[in-house]
């Protein structure tokens, strides 16, 4: 199921590595257009700013960059489901390496497959208040 949202967008790190080819930081080189809209924040604000200052100095509860610090190593692919009480929205996060030394994120707004998935389960296994009483068990 596939439907256009204005809240997806997506943010690129590029990997800060010292002189002995050791992974110390990442630094953020990259925000899609629409990455104001979907989080609030001005790009000027966070562009060039270093992951670990981020998550330290910047709570995002958009980004939730404090959930997924730590899965957020070159050469890595992950996804998560992320879930923002503030807006109520729920996001796929998909987290993998596009190239050596960068790290790219992308959010994907799945708030209606939620909601649509959730009411099909309703639906389906009969959770609805006015039919509680007519279910019988066993």
């Amino acid at each position: 199921m596939e439907y256009p949202s204005k809240n997806d967008f997506f943010i690129r790190f590029k990997a800060l590595i010292n002189e002995r080819g050791r992974f110390l930081d990442y630094v953020l080189v990259e925000v899609s257009d629409n990455f104001y809209f979907a989080s609030g924040m001005n790009s000027d604000r966070v562009l060039g700013e270093k992951l670990s200052s981020m998550v330290i100095e910047m709570e995002n509860p958009v980004l939730g960059l404090k959930n997924f610090h730590y899965h957020m190593l070159p050469r890595t692919r992950r996804k998560f489901e992320h879930y923002v009480e503030e807006e109520d929205r729920w996001y796929l996060v998909s987290l993998y390496s596009d190239e050596r030394d960068y790290l790219m994120m992308v959010y994907t707004d799945i708030s209606k497959y939620k909601e649509e998935s959730s009411g099909n389960r309703k639906r389906r296994f009969g959770n609805d208040e006015r039919d509680d009483g007519n279910r019988k068990l066993g």
